[in-house]
């Protein structure tokens, strides 16, 4: 995709207007038009963007390919699907992160639109459609609405003119997070946005806002209050005037999420937003009220729906129709005194210890003897539970429910009886999607985990996956249903995008898509090499390095364990065994066959854990039965994961706990040039060091910043006392380049920053080849230092512009291994990188060494076919300019005949020339026809001719290893 100039400079203008707050909107009562006023100053993300511009345009490293390697088949999340209902094949879809893209023909083949655009994330996509299938207008809202963990924010509207190939900047840059855009049906100048704002703090462009010039100018014309936002928006299908808008009233932190209050509420206007209403009479109010969306009758206008997150606790008698009558509960064990659990039946307590995450060494026969002899307690024995995953879904709240209206607005009703149990759990804030079928508005679906739909108006559902679990994955997002025959559905969720043709009986998976959520990247040292990662709610996977083709309908990554997968570690010894996790600390160990459960358990009457989101997990580059991981304290294993015990006590500021798991550690590493120095970081941001494998340690804090989360620990491959930290200030509603060098230890810290973009860092590595070469991998791309971090240059012009989560150097093959949260794994190779000294980029001009070439047999019957053509991977041929001009390269054999030439004009910086392994066909006259002149086995020179020098260096091509050489060869050979 091109980026015209205006977009390249979107943020730096600063000249576009947009709508900021006007006078309070009271409750019940009607608002006031609030006028138009400029934008708040957006100088600090104006300058980054600028930054990452100049360093993109002016890199000399543009000429390293970053290649995509999938995964493809599990997706990534879907926040928006836009489809022509003259034209159903052509989709036009919204990624959290993963981009957006357009398909005319149904998901088999797809064009990416929104690569290079100076932000990430998106939250919604309304399209304007001109031709059939041809779109018009393109708006496109940044920064995701859903407020979890890994959502990130946006710069607001854009919107193209030309089906995406270019972007303009269209306003609300202070809105952070964009929950739905509404284009006015009759005049498609005249467009209505529901903005959120900022997720951890106060502030920024909420409510709902108006344009009626196309996106020049806005106005605020539903203000929210400081923690709310406006969640959702429809327009009347018969008046333009009227639309109706949801507001959410939310306070996430990092250690707590409130996701509810009293802001919480439906409104509605009948004159274009100069005035609102609040509605009511019907619908629940106050503190406990969540995420709203709605929906309305396509046959009736006056009848709507709204699909309510009620966060009120169910009352405490009210039984649990999922829950066993007869298990222990830890409400219930609350209940009992002492001698009371010393009298239950052991195998009824042996199943809650199991149930509820205790050591296998606690045992009911344990706990009945202490509680007899009086020196363990109830309290004492709940005080080790603190499971995050359980309590999260456990929660027993009143949850979703859908409510209709059949007056406008005027009164509303709960449509069901039943509650919606196991739908959406606890987590209404991740969901809240309803959708009413264009044909008979009593199909209704609800999209939460899984999706659901009533056919009787609201009073009774079912699930839609039927026994395609494995074809569809549970938590959903987007649904688009064709007006022109309702039992075609499109369904989009965290798995990526299903298709049904019988109304959701069946579905079909769409798995061309590079578009996965990585948290975590690790390679293991096979020939050839394997990538590991965990990604957001798609497991952990395993594939190979293959760059994808263009087209290419599947991969052959597999999964190997579930859950959200988090960090990965390869015992690089043996290739064979994996040490990963889950979310909160789910540990396990995968041997080839079935995962062993590893988790660390607290001892019986212990406090509980604080596992992270995504736990640290580390094995020693020393021994590979040693496994570090992390709490509040660091835990140490020394038999693979069997056993585990403290080394540390608790390196956290141990703040106020809320719902959410925080004074944790995020990172735990240990030196490769030392056994026993460690590394330890937390979400509170302080970073440790232990010189003694973890009798002692040391807060490092002079020169790091206080109060940002710890994203990154690099000790040096090099220089024992040299160590690399980032920080991220994401959960700040922030944008920072923080990363930092210690040379001694971590007693004291010195800033890397010079000139990066202010861009929030996720990891920073140190190249095992040479100790100058810095990678660092931030909200936006990848940079790389050839001076220790003095001045940084962006690397990846393939590589669209997204949160890079994790890097990982394959050192034999020298390849940098990208873990992306939206586009799959890219790899790039850098050994050109690598051999970068001073002393080569002082040069006029370069020629690195090329890798070696192994011919293949496959070349000698390489012949026309109606199937699937072989292709070798290409060989590239690199070389270093001290300043841009001509330059040819010429490769001949041992005799000197030439057998390719390459002139080009190259750039200031790294060059390459890709071959495809053929020869001049000139020269291969004897071959059949059709055959393809591939390079003969044998010792080829590659010469230089650039900025008045001439240098030469040995190609040398090595005999195909997978059949003997034969005659032929030997003869061939020596022409």
């Amino acid at each position: 995709m091109r980026i015209t100039a205006l977009t390249a400079v979107l943020a730096v203008s600063g000249a576009l207007l947009a709508a900021a707050e006007g006078p309070q909107t009271k409750a019940q009562q009607a608002a006031a038009f609030h006028p138009e006023v400029p934008t708040p100053s957006r100088t600090g993300v104006d300058a980054a963007a600028a930054a990452r511009v100049a360093l993109e345009a002016a890199s000399p490293f543009r000429a390293v390919p970053f290649r995509c390697v999938g995964p493809m088949g599990q997706g990534g999340r879907v926040v928006q699907i836009a489809a022509d209902d003259r034209a159903p094949e052509h989709w036009i879809v919204a990624f959290a992160t993963g981009g957006l893209w357009s398909t005319a023909d149904g998901g088999s083949t797809w064009t990416s639109l929104f690569d290079r655009a100076p932000v990430a994330a998106l939250g919604d996509l309304a399209v304007v459609w001109g031709a059939p299938g041809v779109p018009r207008v393109i708006w496109a809202g940044t920064g995701e609405a859903n407020a979890s963990r890994s959502t990130y924010d946006g710069a607001g509207l854009f919107k193209s003119l030309d089906g995406g190939r270019t972007w303009q900047a269209a306003g609300l840059a202070d809105s952070h997070r964009i929950a739905r855009i509404v284009v006015d049906r009759s005049n498609p100048d005249v467009v209505y946005v529901a903005a959120q704002g900022p997720l951890y703090t106060e502030g920024g462009q909420r409510g709902v806002f108006k344009t009626t010039d196309g996106g020049r100018t806005w106005t605020q014309v539903l203000k929210a209050p400081a923690r709310t936002g406006a969640v959702d928006l429809i327009q009347d299908g018969k008046d333009a005037d009227t639309l109706y808008a949801a507001l959410w009233e939310k306070d996430r932190k990092p250690w707590d999420f409130l996701e509810s209050g009293a802001g919480s509420g439906v409104y509605k206007t009948t004159d274009g937003g100069r005035t609102w209403t609040r509605l009511g009479h019907g619908l629940p109010e106050g503190a406990t009220v969540g995420r709203i969306g709605l929906a309305q009758s396509h046959q009736d206008p006056r009848k709507l729906f709204a699909f309510v997150d009620n966060q009120t606790p169910l009352p405490a008698g009210e039984p649990d129709p999922y829950a066993d009558p007869e298990a222990l509960t830890p409400t219930r064990v609350a209940a009992l005194s002492e001698a009371e659990v010393a009298k239950l039946e052991p195998k009824r307590l042996d199943a809650f210890l199991r149930r509820n995450g205790y050591d296998a060494s606690v045992t009911a026969k344990e706990v009945q003897a202490r509680m007899k002899a009086g020196t363990l307690t109830v309290k004492s024995l709940l005080a080790s539970l603190g499971d995050a995953e359980r309590a999260l879904i456990d929660a027993r709240i009143v949850g979703p429910e859908l409510y209709a209206s059949e007056d406008a607005g005027a009164t509303w009703h709960r449509t069901h009886q039943d509650r919606l149990e196991q739908f959406t759990y606890t987590y209404g804030y991740y969901f809240g999607q309803v959708r009413v079928d264009p044909a008979d508005d009593r199909h209704i679906y609800l999209l939460g985990m899984p999706a659901i739909v009533s056919e009787d108006g609201g009073r009774t559902f079912k699930g839609m996956n039927g026994e395609d679990w494995d074809t569809v994955h549970p938590d959903h997002h987007a649904l688009w249903i064709d007006p022109r025959d309702s039992r075609r559905l499109v369904l989009g969720n965290d798995g990526g995008l299903n298709v049904s043709t019988n109304g959701g009986r069946t579905w079909r998976a769409v798995k061309n898509l590079p578009v996965g959520q990585f948290y975590s990247i690790a390679t293991d040292r096979a020939e050839p090499y394997r990538i590991y990662g965990g990604l957001q709610d798609n497991g952990v996977m395993t594939g190979p390095a293959e760059p994808l083709k263009p087209g290419q309908q599947k991969d052959r990554w597999k999964a190997i364990y579930g859950g959200d997968g988090g960090m990965v570690q390869v015992d690089t010894k043996t290739n064979g065994t994996v040490y990963t996790e889950y979310q909160f600390g789910s540990m396990a160990r995968i041997d080839g066959g079935a995962p062993t459960g590893i988790k660390p358990k607290p001892k019986l009457g212990d406090g509980p854990y604080r596992f992270n989101w995504v736990t640290p997990l580390a094995l020693s580059p020393h021994s590979p039965d040693i496994l570090y991981t992390g709490a509040q304290e660091v835990l140490r294993s020394l038999d693979r994961g069997a056993t585990w015990a403290r080394i540390s006590p608790d390196l956290t500021s141990n703040p106020h706990q809320g719902n959410v798991p925080f004074g944790t550690l995020t990172m735990v590493v240990e030196s490769p040039k030392r056994f026993g120095l460690l590394y330890a970081g937390t979400d509170d941001g302080r970073v440790w060091v232990s010189r003694d494998g973890g009798y002692a340690w040391t807060r490092c804090g002079q020169g790091l910043p206080a109060d940002r989360w710890v994203t990154r620990l690099e000790p040096s491959s090099h220089a024992e006392g040299t160590v690399y930290a980032t920080f991220s200030a994401y959960r700040n509603d922030m944008a920072e380049a923080l990363i930092f060098r210690s040379t001694d230890y971590g007693a004291t810290w010195t800033s890397l920053a010079g000139n990066l973009p202010a861009e929030n860092l996720n990891v920073v590595r140190e190249d095992p080849a040479n100790a100058d070469l810095l990678f660092a991998g931030s909200d936006l791309g990848v940079f790389a230092s050839l001076d220790g971090g003095r001045r940084w240059e962006a690397l990846g012009a393939d590589l669209p512009h997204v949160p890079v989560h994790d890097l990982a150097i394959q050192p034999q093959a020298h390849d940098l291994v990208v873990g992306t949260h939206g586009r799959s794994a890219w790899v790039a190779p850098i050994g050109a990188l690598e051999a970068l000294t001073p002393a080569v980029r002082a040069e006029a001009a370069h020629l690195f060494e090329p890798a070696k070439v192994q011919a293949q047999a496959w070349w000698k019957e390489d012949r026309p076919t109606w199937f699937v053509t072989r292709e070798p991977k290409a060989e590239s041929f690199w070389f270093h300019l001290a300043k841009a001009g001509d330059a040819t390269l010429t490769l001949a054999d041992a005799k000197g005949v030439v057998q390719r030439r390459w002139t080009v004009t190259g750039a200031a910086g790294l060059n390459r020339v890709d071959w495809d392994l053929l020869v001049d066909p000139a020269l291969r006259k004897d071959l059949p026809p059709g055959r393809r002149p591939f390079v003969l086995a044998g010792d080829y020179s590659l010469t230089l001719e650039a900025a008045g020098k001439k240098l030469t260096t040995k190609v040398p091509v090595e005999k195909a290893k997978d059949a003997p050489p034969s005659d032929d060869d030997e003869a061939e050979a020596g022409r």
